[in-house]
């Protein structure tokens, strides 16, 4: 499989805290069929503000050991971003200052949770003129595109590729399950076949583990395994290759 949205570059965001934590993430990720990953650290003004340079230098320590691991023989990782849009990322993205997704012309750009509609597609907008395509990170966390399969088609059309985060294809529990919302949303949009891809946006062991092996069999068995091993490998491996789905 290929992770195209994850956290594990330690000290530069909310994902690991040191070079072991990020190794044993990574570790996990592995042992459930992952072999290739994109590292996507936050950059988001007044909340992850790292320095380029800083995230750079413990991603390439990360990507060192982790290859380096006889354990993982045929494990790739990339460099990347989930890039918080503001009006300033546009102009960032211009000048390369942050980075797209393996240098090709995929970047992961994401919203809050209540950014409005107008603001979605505005901001899409602004960063297709900028020449740089998005994969809308974690589409079931956006408010505005709850139920509306109309206005996910209008992004897809647009030009822009989905992904939902692992965690929310999970089956909901009965009780206390706080992702409940996210995983009805996620079913939505798989059943109405607007999601291009699958990833796990894991930051740690604990609350936010990879959970792809289980997502991967839950969409196998529901959706078939041509659309399990196209949301999991055939697309992301596509992008990867800077070439359109």
């Amino acid at each position: 499989m290929i992770d195209v949205h994850s956290h594990i570059v330690f000290d530069v965001d909310d994902g690991p805290k040191t070079l072991e934590e990020s190794l044993d993430l990574i570790g996990e990720s592995y042992a459930q069929g992952v072999r290739k990953i994109v590292s996507t650290s936050h950059r988001r003004k007044g909340m992850f503000e790292t320095p380029e340079d800083k995230i750079f230098a413990n991603f390439s320590k990360v990507k060192a050991e982790a290859e380096a691991e006889a354990l993982y023989p045929d494990l790739t990782i990339y460099y990347g971003g989930e890039l918080y849009y503001t009006l300033d990322i546009v102009e960032k993205l211009e000048k390369n200052l942050v980075p797209r997704m393996h240098n090709t012309q995929f970047a992961l750009i994401e919203f809050s949770a209540r950014t409005s509609w107008k603001e979605i597609h505005s901001g899409l907008s602004n960063v297709l003129r900028a020449g740089v395509t998005p994969i809308v990170a974690h589409i079931e966390r956006y408010d505005a595109l709850e139920e509306n399969a109309d206005r996910v088609r209008e992004i897809i059309n647009m030009g822009c590729y989905t992904q939902v985060n692992s965690s929310h294809v999970l089956k909901p529990k009965l009780f206390g399950d706080k992702d409940k919302v996210r995983k009805k949303r996620v079913r939505f949009f798989l059943e109405k076949n607007l999601v291009h891809m699958v990833a796990s946006d894991m930051h740690n062991l604990g609350p936010r583990p990879p959970f792809m092996k289980d997502a991967y069999e839950i969409v196998k068995k529901n959706y078939g395994p041509k659309r399990a091993k196209n949301l999991f490998i055939e697309n992301p491996k596509t992008l990867l290759e800077n070439k359109y789905l």
